[in-house]
């Protein structure tokens, strides 16, 4: 079965926290990272959201591919009060907001464009790792007609669940 593809129109601004990793790191418990990070993001940011609001797991500044290391930003969408010109790359700006603890907040931009979404309902963290199993199954199938850009992917929990929910997976393509 073939994910969905979905063109978003508009790029998409988010402000949240920032770790780097790899894949290989994440499998082993005392050198994951993910898991830490979304902690300390639920226990300092999400309370001062609005009840509802959509949370995104930013996957971006790839080294290479599926091996080399990348950045991920535990975030919530914000306006976007820059104008991004078409030269700009995806980058990360650290933005004061509202958030009583901003001083280690990174800003990034999803930008416009072509993704696959793999969708997942049920229980955090295994719904999220269901979602990218189906991608990671997906895209190494020899017969896959689609090419990832490694470029930015993202993670975004509906309506702010973080622990049951719906969590849709949008990997981005050529």
């Amino acid at each position: 079965m073939t994910a969905p593809i979905q063109e978003l129109t508009d790029v998409q601004t988010c402000t949240g926290i920032s770790v780097r990793t790899t894949n290989t790191d994440e499998i082993s418990h005392e050198t994951a990272k993910l898991g830490k990070l979304w902690q300390s993001f639920y226990k300092n940011h999400v309370s001062q959201l609005e009840k509802g609001q959509d949370i995104y797991g930013i996957y971006h500044n790839y080294e290479s591919d599926d091996v080399g290391a990348f950045d991920v930003v535990a975030s919530w969408k914000v306006e976007s009060h820059q104008k991004q010109s078409d030269n700009d790359d995806t980058t990360n700006t650290v933005k004061a907001t509202k958030n009583k603890n901003t001083s280690n907040l990174t800003t990034v931009t999803i930008p416009a464009g072509k993704y696959m979404v793999f969708s997942e309902y049920g229980n955090m963290p295994n719904t999220v790792m269901n979602a990218w199993e189906k991608a990671w199954t997906y895209f190494n199938d020899p017969s896959c007609e689609h090419t990832r850009t490694y470029n930015v992917d993202f993670e975004r929990y509906v309506e702010g669940k973080l622990e049951y929910g719906q969590v849709e997976l949008y990997i981005g393509i050529e």
